[in-house]
């Protein structure tokens, strides 16, 4: 059986995570820095404001475990292999 794994790049995207809470908030809560989050997956699309990795490929050319990076998040992008 032939296999269809298209090719992507494996890239690190380093982003700062965003939060938002519905209830009551002391002024000292706003103080805290944002958390930084590190992903990890194949690059299957970008556009003007967002990347999109996965972490799961299948032989029939599926895709799975999706993550939209908003690009205004990103601390750092690094590729890792060119061509996986």
């Amino acid at each position: 059986m032939p296999y269809k794994y298209k090719k992507y790049q494996l890239c690190e995207i380093r982003w700062l995570d965003h939060a938002g809470s519905g209830g009551w908030s002391e002024e000292s809560d706003f103080l805290e820095d944002p958390i930084e989050c590190r992903s990890i997956g194949w690059l299957v699309r970008q556009d003007k404001q967002r990347y999109f990795l996965v972490n799961t490929l299948s032989s029939d050319a599926g895709q799975g475990g999706c993550s939209e990076i908003l690009k205004a998040t990103v601390t750092r992008f690094k590729v890792i292999r060119k061509s996986f």
